[in-house]
């Protein structure tokens, strides 16, 4: 069986996780954004598997020749994980690697199982490099707000939603305030669309863009990005957009403001 880590200890896997790879990773390891790390040694980790507190997917970080964990890793997924993640609607276990190495290893894990993949994009604003300037106005009705305690609260009549998807990612809103930020869009007193700091480490903030159904193709994702990066620019923070190869509309928003491509990582999934 693998040990589960208590967040006070996840510090003892700073050392295998990848300096320059996924922010969710880093920004679970360092403490920032809610998440659980499971390992073959308590004391001393040389391999683990990091799952996001959002619940979005697994990160495999560290040694991928480490055959004691390896030999662990499935069943493990099987016994332990698999029942818990159903308990939450999933029903897929999706995973990464945190570097190169784990890609072919991940295939030999799960050997035997039917597994689908597919690439990740990520997207940054290197340094130097403005952002794209466009319409500022959301139109008649509409307007654009910062994120604050005093605009992101009850008052708004869907703040029950919001509020949950805030929290998906940082267990309770006061986090997101002090750690985070973000933009809305309002229409009277319906929040229509959020853009925020989904995770975050050190000057590296991911965003987190969502619009409601009814209110896309206005160009408010556009919108609420752009200011997002901006901010990120003017207090010398780095922007950092993953989305799905194929997600047109997604990669189309990151290109308009200006951000370029970085780096692609495979995602591999199996029914659970």
């Amino acid at each position: 069986m693998l040990i589960e880590l208590e967040p006070s200890q996840f510090s003892r896997c700073a050392k295998i996780t990848n300096p320059h790879g996924h922010l969710e990773v880093r920004a679970i390891i360092g403490g920032n954004n809610p998440g659980r790390v499971f390992v073959e040694d308590e004391e001393k980790p040389t391999s683990g598997l990091v799952w996001l507190g959002n619940h979005d997917g697994f990160f495999f970080i560290g040694n991928e020749k480490n055959s004691e964990f390896n030999r662990k890793v499935s069943s493990f997924i099987d016994r332990v994980i698999a029942p818990q993640a159903q308990e939450f609607g999933l029903e897929w276990f999706e995973c990464f690697g945190n570097h190169r190495g784990w890609e072919d290893q991940i295939k030999n894990i799960f050997f035997g199982r039917e597994m689908q993949t597919w690439n990740q994009r990520v997207f940054t604003l290197p340094k130097g490099k403005s952002v794209i300037p466009g319409h500022a106005n959301p139109g008649e009705g509409f307007s654009l707000i910062r994120l604050s305690p005093e605009n992101f609260n009850p008052e708004i009549s869907n703040y029950p939603f919001w509020l949950k998807r805030v929290c998906e990612f940082w267990g309770e809103l006061d986090s997101f305030f002090t750690l985070g930020f973000g933009y809305g869009i309002l229409r009277n007193k319906e929040m229509v669309g959020i853009c925020f700091s989904g995770f975050a480490h050190e000057d590296m903030h991911g965003i987190d863009i969502e619009i409601l159904p009814s209110f896309q193709g206005r160009k408010l994702a556009q919108l609420m990005a752009r200011s997002f990066v901006r901010e990120c620019r003017a207090q010398d923070l780095s922007p950092y957009w993953d989305c799905m190869e194929g997600n047109k509309a997604s990669e189309a928003v990151a290109r308009k403001i200006g951000l370029v491509e970085s780096f692609s990582y495979p995602g591999f999934e199996f029914a659970l």
